[in-house]
């Protein structure tokens, strides 16, 4: 019992320091109000993280992990390469919609200069992982005819990545300059919709003859 305690105390923590850190960053977040939010005592924290900043780390990186295994939970059919790629989009696209405090401790590590990313080995091999993945899709898409040669798995996904969280992260701005509410559901359904067709015509081999 006192085990089962303790570990749900732990994921409190870990809750509630995500929706901290995710809305005012490493330097904004307060352990005040992580230790409210999670209704535990300051000397929990510590005793179950240590410090701030290695709870800072345990957010970044499980947040990473959170998202690594949904898309790995995608099931990605090799027979249906394009497919693949329209489904690792609209995932990425409906992850980043559902998940602004992943939005908000991307941007505290950009402020930091990738503190977390940059020097966690758990981040570095997902990401590997994601980018063989990749690869092995635009491998069976070019063998099946689909794709065009020489398509990168990196900026394919720097492109999937920007298509999925730019006008989220830009969303108050873009709004207010070009009329138009960027964070509307019906705007999100027709950017994913554009996003996805912007994908198949740059992956797919041209039909027109030169």
């Amino acid at each position: 019992m006192r085990q089962r305690d303790a570990q749900a105390t732990k994921a409190r923590i870990f809750r509630a320091a995500t929706r901290e850190f995710g809305a005012h960053g490493y330097a904004g977040a307060r352990i005040e109000k992580i230790v409210s939010r999670a209704g535990c005592s300051i000397r929990m924290i510590y005793h179950h993280y240590g410090s701030k900043a290695a709870l800072y780390r345990a957010v970044v990186e499980g947040a990473y992990r959170d998202l690594r295994e949904q898309e790995a939970a995608l099931g990605f059919d090799l027979d249906d390469p394009m497919g693949c790629l329209e489904r690792l989009l609209r995932f990425t696209m409906r992850y980043f919609a559902e998940h602004p405090d992943f939005e908000g401790i991307i941007r505290s590590e950009n402020d930091l200069r990738g503190r977390v990313v940059g020097t966690s080995h758990a981040i570095e091999n997902s990401g590997a992982a994601l980018k063989a993945r990749l690869a092995q899709i635009i491998a069976a898409g070019e063998a099946k005819g689909l794709f065009r040669p020489g398509i990168d798995p990196l900026k394919l996904y720097v492109t999937i990545t920007a298509l999925s969280r730019f006008h989220l992260a830009n969303g108050h701005s873009l709004s207010a300059i070009l009329g138009a509410d960027l964070r509307a559901e019906t705007w999100r359904a027709d950017w994913t919709e554009w996003a996805a067709d912007l994908l198949r015509r740059q992956v797919s081999r041209s039909t027109v003859s030169p």
